[in-house]
């Protein structure tokens, strides 16, 4: 009887030590199947990178993918935070441009050029995600920007899409005697603000002085900027009465045109499907900013949104070569063609086609590969990368005062568009304040 107490307590010993064992592997996720992290400001990305991981899975990569959306207001600072702490994610959304050169001047990003194939993808693209020579993110999207307009509104009074600004203008009129308010506006949201005067001003401006910008050949007041400027101070009286105060929620100009009271929305590619949500009835059709006179061509502002990057600092090996692993595949195109199915946007990877449910980004597509501005003069140009700082080493006397032109002009649209400046007055404090690259051109 002793023996077999003996013999027992030996089983259950065995039992509990396999037992923990076990529970070890489960708690740590499992040594054959390491977890990757992915953080990002995009909460509808999130069934993109349970795609990735199945589409892994199934070329005999083991890993689990865990997403993380982070608010877009917060996700910068959140994002910093984590990564000076040493508690980043193994893969992260990056700014395209500045956001991600201040992580690769310090030295947080991984050099991908030895494992990623970006044959695919586009130089414009990957210009915005390089710093000295070396590719630190893959470039995820282009957005355009575009006007959306309420058809059923436009049919009701009479209008049609306007081919030069002054039949905008008309529009814009006609609008507001019928009590409509014709382009719907958040003054609070200044980096909205900016993106809309880029839509203007790619319509009127053209290519040969956006290079001559880039170039340092001529200057943000030399004469076609400061037309633009005066242009879209022109359509403010066109805005609702009390602009400058809306905005608090970052939607409301979608859900005012959505529900049919705003005929107009200046906005990005990326929002329409958004729209639909608040009125999935909606009649809306889209046109570009129409340029001054017949004889001249829209065109379409673009920039690169961001990329996918990898943490240079992570520690486990294991983690290290399957976030290696989910880096090299979203740079496929099977990626891109993923990202545009679920976004409806632009891939940058060649050869990705938008799928034909998303009409409206099919059209900003053509409209991008037929009259895109470029090289674009605004956010993510060569005048909004001041030379980066390094994330880890930016405090109150360190950071570098140099700003881009997209930090400068959503500080300046809302006192040019609530006429407490003029346009002269914006070009000038821009021009000031891009000495920076001016100088160096």
């Amino acid at each position: 009887m002793k023996d077999v107490r003996v013999m027992l307590r030996h089983i259950f010993l065995l039992v509990g030590i396999t037992t923990l064992a076990v529970s070890s592997l489960v708690a740590c996720g499992g040594s054959s199947t390491p977890t990757v992290t992915v953080w990002s400001w995009r909460s509808q990305d999130a069934h993109l990178w349970q795609q990735v991981q199945d589409a892994l899975n199934k070329q005999g990569v083991k890993v689990q993918i865990q997403f993380r959306a982070i608010n877009a207001t917060s996700y910068d600072s959140v994002l910093q935070t984590a990564m000076d702490g040493g508690r980043g994610p193994d893969i992260l959304y990056t700014r395209a441009g500045e956001g991600t050169e201040s992580y690769a001047a310090a030295n947080m990003l991984e050099p991908l050029d030895s494992f990623v194939d970006f044959s695919k993808i586009g130089a414009a693209p990957l210009e915005s995600a390089r710093y000295k020579g070396k590719t630190y993110a893959v470039p995820f999207a282009i957005q355009t920007m575009v006007v959306y307009y309420n058809k059923a509104l436009f049919a009701q009074y009479g209008l049609t899409v306007p081919k030069v600004w002054n039949d905008l203008i008309h529009d814009c009129a006609v609008l507001k005697s019928k009590g409509i308010t014709p382009i719907a506006t958040m003054g609070i949201q200044s980096w909205m603000l900016a993106l809309n005067f880029d839509e203007v001003g790619a319509s009127l401006m053209d290519n040969q002085f956006t290079q001559e910008l880039v170039d340092g050949k001529a200057s943000y007041t030399s004469a076609p900027y400061v037309n633009a400027l005066a242009h879209y101070q022109q359509l403010s009286q066109y805005f609702e009465p009390n602009f400058a105060a809306v905005g608090s929620a970052g939607n409301e100009q979608e859900t005012m045109f959505a529900l049919g009271k705003a005929a107009m929305v200046m906005d990005g590619i990326w929002e329409w499907p958004t729209i639909l949500q608040y009125n999935k009835n909606l009649q809306m059709g889209e046109f570009l900013i129409p340029p001054l006179q017949a004889n001249q061509s829209p065109k379409i502002d673009w920039y690169v949104d961001g990329g996918i990057g990898m943490n240079a600092n992570i520690a486990n090996s294991a983690e290290k070569t399957a976030a290696q692993a989910v880096i090299k595949y979203a740079a496929t195109p099977q990626f891109g063609q993923d990202f545009s199915a679920i976004a409806g946007e632009i891939s940058p990877i060649q050869g990705v086609q938008i799928p034909s449910q998303y009409a409206l980004s099919i059209q900003a597509y053509k409209w991008f590969q037929t009259i895109p501005i470029t090289p674009i003069f605004d956010i993510r140009s060569p005048m909004d990368t001041p030379p980066p700082v390094p994330i880890n080493k930016q405090s109150a006397n360190t950071v570098n005062s140099d700003q881009g032109i997209f930090d400068l002009e959503m500080k300046d649209m809302l006192p040019l568009l609530t006429h407490k400046m003029t346009p002269q007055q914006a070009a000038a404090d821009i021009q000031k304040n891009l000495a920076w690259y001016f100088h160096k051109t």
